[in-house]
C-alpha cells in the first residue's frame, strides 16, 4: 500500500475507534451516575430501622442492580483501555515507515483488534442503550437511554462557549476575549490534528518504555523518572470551568488578582511569574487562560516535549497580544517545580486526574514540605491527597464543572495552614 493510502487508512481507523470510545464514555457517565444513586439507595435501606419483608426485598433488588451496574462499568473501562491502546498503536504507526508489507500487516492487525474489541464490548453489553434504573431515584426514570441524550455531555454543546453573563464580567475586567478565543481555537485544532496526536502517542510510548527499563534507577540518565503510560492521558479543561473554579473560591480569586497587580508593578521578574504554576501544563491551556483573562503570567511544567514545543510556538505567535507572557518548561516537576521563593504565597494548579499514585504521593510530600502558610493548591478531585493532611492543609472550596472526560468533575482548592514566619519572609529579602 502506498504511503498516502496507508496514512489515510490509519486515519480512518483512528476515527472509527474514536467514535466507539466516545460512545462508551458517554454511556459510562450514565452508568456511573446510576451506580452512585444505587449505592446511596442501598445505604439508606441498610441503615433503616425497618426490618420488614418489603425492606429486605428492596435491599436484595438494589444489590442485584448495583452488581449489574458496577459489572458493566468495569467491562466498559476494560473496553476503553483496549480501544485506547489500539488508537495509540494506530497513531504511532503513522509516525513510522508504514509503506510495504510490514505496514500493511500492522494495519490489518490493528483492524482485527478493533473488530474484536467492538465484538467483546457488544457481547458484554457495554454498547447497549438499556441501562437499569434505580428504584426510588427520579433521575433514572427510563431504562432506555437515548443515543443523543447519552452523548450530550460531549457533543451537544460547545465546550468553549462563554455565556453572556460571563462575557460581560470578563469585558468589565478588561480580559482580551478575542485573543482568548483565538488561542482556544488553535489549541482545539491541534488537539484534533492526527499528526499531533501521533507525535504525542509516540513520545508517550518512548517515555513509558524508557522509564520501565529494568536495572536503571528512576531519574538517572538515560531514562526519565518512572511513570506509566496512563500518567500521560490527555484531556482538556474548558475556560468556563477554569473561571468557575476561581470565581467560586474568594481566596483563589483574591490571590490571582494580587498576582496580577504584583506583576504589573514589577514586570519581568521570573520570581513573580512562579506565583502561579501549573504542574502538568500540557499544551498550555490553563496558562493561556490566566494570561488573557486574569492578566497573570505563570509557569507551566510539563514532561512531554511535544506539548511544550506547541505551547511555546503558540506563545511566540501571540507575543504582541500578551502583556505578560507565561513560561513553559520541559521537565519533571518534582525536580523543577519551585514553590519556596515566592514574594507571595503561590497558587499551584495540579492536573492530577490520571497521575500515578507514586507521583501523587511525592507531589503531596513536596507541597507539604515547601509551601508556606497561605499557599493555595487546586486539585482535580482529591487525587494528590491533601484532603487527608488535616494538620497542614484545609479545603477552602469545591467546584463541580465540566472537563473533556467528565461533565461533573469536582475540583478542590486547599490552603496551607499556619502563619508565615520570619524564616518564610526572609526568603524574599
Amino acid at each position: 500500500m502506498a504511503g498516502s493510502d496507508a496514512k489515510n487508512a490509519v486515519t480512518k481507523l483512528v476515527g472509527e475507534v474514536a467514535a466507539v470510545i466516545e460512545r462508551l464514555q458517554s454511556l459510562a457517565v450514565v452508568v456511573k451516575d446510576r451506580a452512585s444513586a444505587c449505592g446511596a439507595q442501598l445505604a439508606s435501606h441498610q441503615t433503616s430501622p425497618s426490618n420488614n419483608d418489603a425492606n429486605s426485598a428492596a435491599v436484595k433488588k438494589l444489590r442485584m442492580i448495583s452488581r449489574a451496574l458496577n459489572g458493566r462499568l468495569k467491562d466498559t473501562m476494560n473496553a476503553l483501555t483496549e480501544l485506547k491502546r489500539i488508537a495509540d498503536d494506530a497513531l504511532v504507526l503513522t509516525r513510522e515507515d508504514d509503506a510495504g508489507e510490514g505496514g500493511d500487516r500492522a494495519l490489518e492487525s490493528l483492524q482485527a483488534r478493533f473488530a474484536e474489541a467492538v465484538e467483546n464490548a457488544e457481547d458484554a453489553g457495554s454498547l447497549t442503550d438499556r441501562i437499569p434504573d434505580v428504584p426510588g431515584d427520579d433521575t433514572t426514570a427510563s431504562m432506555d437511554v437515548d443515543r443523543t441524550s447519552a452523548k450530550a455531555a460531549s457533543t451537544s454543546t460547545d465546550p468553549d462557549a462563554i455565556d453572556p453573563t460571563l462575557e460581560r464580567k470578563l469585558v468589565a475586567a478588561g480580559a482580551d476575549l478575542k485573543s482568548l478565543a483565538d488561542v482556544v481555537r488553535r489549541l482545539r485544532e491541534h488537539e484534533r490534528d492526527v499528526d499531533a496526536r501521533a507525535t504525542l502517542a509516540s513520545e508517550v510510548r518512548r517515555l513509558a518504555a524508557n522509564s520501565s527499563t529494568p536495572g536503571i534507577e528512576p531519574g538517572t540518565a538515560p531514562c526519565e523518572p518512572t511513570y506509566s503510560e496512563d500518567n500521560f492521558a490527555y484531556g482538556s479543561t474548558p475556560f468556563a470551568t477554569f473561571w468557575k473554579v476561581i470565581d467560586e473560591c474568594p481566596l483563589l480569586a483574591a490571590a490571582m488578582a494580587r498576582m496580577a497587580s504584583c506583576q504589573q508593578k514589577e514586570y519581568g521578574i521570573f520570581m513573580h511569574q512562579r506565583g502561579f504554576q501549573v504542574w502538568g501544563s500540557s499544551s498550555g491551556w490553563l496558562l493561556f487562560y490566566a494570561a488573557f483573562a486574569c492578566k497573570v503570567a505563570g509557569v507551566g511544567y510539563e514532561l512531554l516535549g511535544c506539548h511544550v514545543d506547541f505551547a511555546n510556538d503558540l506563545l511566540y505567535s501571540m507575543l504582541n497580544k500578551l502583556g505578560k507572557p507565561p513560561v513553559f518548561i520541559k521537565g519533571d516537576v518534582l525536580e523543577l517545580g519551585d514553590v519556596e521563593c515566592m514574594p507571595e504565597p503561590p497558587v499551584v494548579w495540579l492536573t492530577s486526574q490520571c497521575w500515578d499514585q507514586s507521583l501523587r504521593t511525592r507531589v503531596n510530600d513536596k507541597l507539604t514540605k515547601e509551601c508556606v502558610a497561605g499557599s493555595l493548591v487546586v486539585d482535580y478531585g482529591e487525587g494528590v491527597g491533601l484532603g487527608g493532611c488535616a494538620d497542614t492543609w484545609e479545603k477552602v472550596s469545591s467546584t463541580t464543572a465540566a472537563v473533556s472526560w467528565n461533565p461533573t468533575q469536582t475540583f478542590h482548592v486547599y490552603r496551607r495552614k499556619g502563619v508565615r514566619t520570619e524564616a518564610d519572609l526572609s526568603r524574599w529579602k
